[in-house]
């Protein structure tokens, strides 16, 4: 087992608790960590691992295919449709922050931290 990983995706998307947010829409900043049932790492071989390039566009997909109230959801459902793509993930660990966020502070980012386990992994037939 081995964790892949993706730092620093960005996105736009039109997520947020308010109807401005759902319209208007704010940047995004993701980042993946998948924790990989393969064993690329001693046979090289490329079908044993996940393509990160093909799970981070996966994720992008997810996180701008529908709207999201919370960062929370939206995390989930990006984590959840990677899980459900790519077998050999038995873990996957979702940073998703909302860059400059409207809020009576500034700061640089706000989001979540979210990580879905699958009951049992799968391996490719």
């Amino acid at each position: 087992m081995f964790v892949l990983y993706v730092n620093g995706l960005e996105f736009y998307g039109y997520h947020g608790v308010s109807e401005e947010e759902q319209s208007i829409g704010h940047r995004y900043s993701l980042s993946l960590e998948l924790d990989v049932e393969g064993s690329a790492d001693s046979t090289d071989a490329i079908g044993d691992t996940v393509d990160y390039g093909a799970a981070s566009q996966m994720a992008l997909r997810a996180a701008s295919s529908q709207k999201f109230r919370t960062v929370e959801r939206a995390a989930s459902h990006i984590g959840k449709t990677l899980l459900d793509r790519f077998p050999m993930v038995s873990k996957v660990q979702i940073d998703l922050s909302k860059r400059l966020p409207p809020m009576d502070a500034i700061a640089d980012e706000a989001g979540v931290l979210i990580t879905l386990v699958r009951s049992a992994p799968r391996r490719p037939k």
